[in-house]
Order: C-alpha cells, then structure tokens, then sequence
C-alpha cells in the first residue's frame, strides 16, 4: 500500500468512531484522551462497521486504488465502469451523492458540494504522475460522482498543495502556491486561506463551531485548512483534534493526511497494521 493511500486510510479509520457526531461534549466522554487509536463508531450511519474499518469515504478510495491497478492508471470511463461495479454490492452506507450517481448510471454526477467527492484521491496522487496530469485525473475521478465544481476545485487544491510540500515547502508556503498556480472554477481558495489564518491561534471546538462541521465544501474546507495552519503540525494531534472536532471528520481527516504524507511518507505507520483494509 503506497504512502498516500496508506496515510488517508489511516486517518480516516481514526475518524470513524466520532464521525457524523456532531455534539462536541458527546465526543469528549466517549474520548476523554482524545483519538489515538482505532474504535467502532458512535454513529448509526456505520453499523456493522468494526475498530479498524473505513468509512464510506475510505472504501471509496480502496474502490478508486483498485481501478488504477486495474487499468494500470486513470482512466476516466474505466473508472465510472468500476465504480459502479464496486458500489452494486457495496453494504457500508450509501451517501446521497453516490445514490444520485448510481442512479444515473454514472452518466451524470449529482450536484453535491460534499468533501468527500474530493477525499478519495490519495491512489492517484501515489501514482507519480507529473504535476499537471495529477490535477486532471484528481477533477475527473471527482466529478464522477459530486458534479458542484467546489468539490473538484477542492481535489485540485489539495493536489497541488501536497506536491508542494514534497517539494520541500512547509505547510502554509505550500497552501499559498496551490492557491495562487491553481485554476479554479468556483473555490475562492485565497480568500478560504486567509479565513483560516486568521482562526489559526483559537481552540479548534470554538473554530469548528463557527466555521461548521458539516459536510459541504464551504464549511469542510476552510475548517481542514484550519488544522493545517496551526501552530501544531504533529499528525497524531492534528487528526485526533479534528475527529474531536465533530460533523464530517473523515473527508477532511483524508485531505489533511495528504499534506502529512507529502512530509513524511511513514508518518502513520504505527497505525497500518490495524487497519482491515490493510
């Protein structure tokens, strides 16, 4: 399992036991230490999941790393085909973008705003692709099924940031240059950095509530970019607080492993072997 694949599930797994909880105070007395390691999850949303398990999001991201070992890349109808497949048979829950998406048979994205269209990509990012060719099969494997231009914005974003930072660039210089080389439709990426900036110094419950915890781009955004420019950079603390943090943690919990795993490629290996995707 490559480093950005293995680094997203990682923190994804770590977010399911308080994923789609929103009640802060509920997160606190089920993890008085905070989240340091893999637990089954408080929600309904994932009953039948166990300790170890992926979200939705992460299953996904399992579906899109097998399409790319099968069509030896990425290939956009190939993907749509296999993605349907997986997701014929598929027990975890059914998001509403993925719902729409099936309906249609692939042929039409549903309009959802949703992170988590963008949070699969870690697979394409391990493939070493140059620069410019990443974004547009990160936008294309998006766009499949979450069709608000937010979401694969988002992807390119983070794409472009994490290549950044495996070029050497520190988290914040790296956000700025994705900022400023990207090509965005409708995400005001600027003007999203700054807001969290400006958050950078308060206590993630505080900022979390503000910004909101939901699952739209709008909010999930700025919120992710948040725990990025902290003046605290370890990945333990960092996925740990933004699972404390509540709503939809594991989309933005992947996107930010992202940046991690552009750092240092074993940053989540204490955790690996646990994960039963592994």
């Amino acid at each position: 399992m490559d480093a950005f694949l293995k680094t997203a599930l990682v923190a994804d797994a770590l977010s399911l036991g308080a994923h789609w909880v929103y009640d802060q105070e509920e997160i606190i007395e089920a993890f008085p230490e905070g989240v340091v390691d893999f637990t089954e999850p408080m929600s309904d949303y994932h009953d039948g999941k166990r300790a170890g398990d992926q979200t939705h999001y992460g299953d996904q991201a399992v579906m899109l790393r097998d399409s790319l070992e099968k069509r030896e890349g990425f290939d956009a109808e190939g993907w749509r085909e296999d993605w349907l497949e997986a997701m014929e048979g598929y027990g975890g829950y059914g998001d509403g973008a993925s719902r729409e998406t099936r309906k249609a048979k692939g042929m039409a994205p549903s309009p959802s705003s949703d992170l988590g269209g963008a949070a699969r990509i870690a697979s394409i990012l391990d493939l070493g692709l140059p620069l410019e060719d990443a974004v547009a099969a990160v936008r294309a494997q998006t766009e499949l099924t979450h069709g608000d231009p937010l979401v694969a914005d988002t992807a390119e974003f983070f794409t472009r940031a994490a290549f950044a930072v495996d070029a050497g660039e520190i988290f914040e210089d790296a956000m700025d240059r994705a900022a400023g080389e990207g090509r965005y439709k409708k995400l005001d990426t600027e003007e999203q950095i700054e807001r969290a900036r400006e958050l950078r110094d308060e206590s993630f419950p505080s900022v979390a509530e503000e910004l909101g915890q939901a699952c739209g781009v709008p909010q999930a955004f700025p919120l992710a970019l948040y725990f990025l420019l902290r003046p605290e950079t370890d990945f333990k603390k960092t996925i740990s607080d933004n699972a404390m943090a509540g709503g939809d943690s594991s989309a933005r919990a992947m996107l930010i492993a992202l940046m991690f795993a552009a750092e240092d490629s074993e940053v989540a290996a204490q955790w690996e072997d646990g994960l039963r995707a592994h």
